[in-house]
């Protein structure tokens, strides 16, 4: 018997709550990815495409249970099959999407993690981090950044931010950069031009 193959938006609509959120989220990963990517990381278009699926499905385990909806997000998106996308794939976005909150990537711990390949594991670290500071970019003010831009120090990378009008607080961002740090083993800074 054939599963059915949903699309993300097909399985948000079966799964999903916040449809704003996810597509703002989305939004926001995707200005990280091309801010980083031929500057500072090398990305193909593929692996893009992990991070918007991941990110427009991230909170659906919030259909299971507020607490740890991150990993009922993970298992909703291995245990369904992903229009475009095959198991190694939907492997690789359930993980990064897994690690938007909470816990950092722990093979040790994490049995879903651990089984990936070790470029897998370093895809999902990067990608996954992109995800969470997007994430926390959402939750003071939305539909404010227009416009995100990285530029690499010797201690840092450093994201200039365009935003409408008033500046919003980046609390949550930051606070959720530490993945991001501990990856790429730089500190993160925001700054607003």
């Amino acid at each position: 018997m054939n599963k059915i193959k949903y699309t993300k938006e097909e399985m948000f609509k079966k799964f999903g709550k916040n449809e704003e959120h996810a597509k703002q989220v989305e939004e926001y990963a995707e200005k990280i990815f091309d801010a980083l990517n031929e500057k500072i990381c090398s990305f193909s278009s593929r692996e893009k495409e992990y991070l918007k699926t991941a990110a427009f499905l991230h909170d659906i385990g919030y259909f299971i249970d507020k607490k740890s909806h991150h990993k009922h997000t993970c298992s909703l998106i291995l245990n369904n099959d992903l229009q475009d996308f095959n198991d190694d794939e939907k492997k690789i976005i359930a993980n990064i999407a897994r690690y938007h909150r909470s816990s950092l990537p722990d093979e040790n711990k994490h049995k879903n993690y651990a089984l990936l390949t070790e470029e897998q594991k370093q895809l999902v670290k990067k990608l996954g981090s992109i995800l969470r500071i997007a994430d926390g970019m959402d939750k003071p003010s939305k539909n404010l950044i227009l416009r995100i831009s990285a530029q690499e120090t010797p201690q840092s990378i450093d994201f200039y931010i365009k935003t409408i009008g008033f500046k919003p607080k980046l609390k949550n961002a930051q606070e959720k950069s530490d993945m991001f740090e501990h990856t790429f083993n730089k500190k993160v800074n925001f700054f607003f031009c």
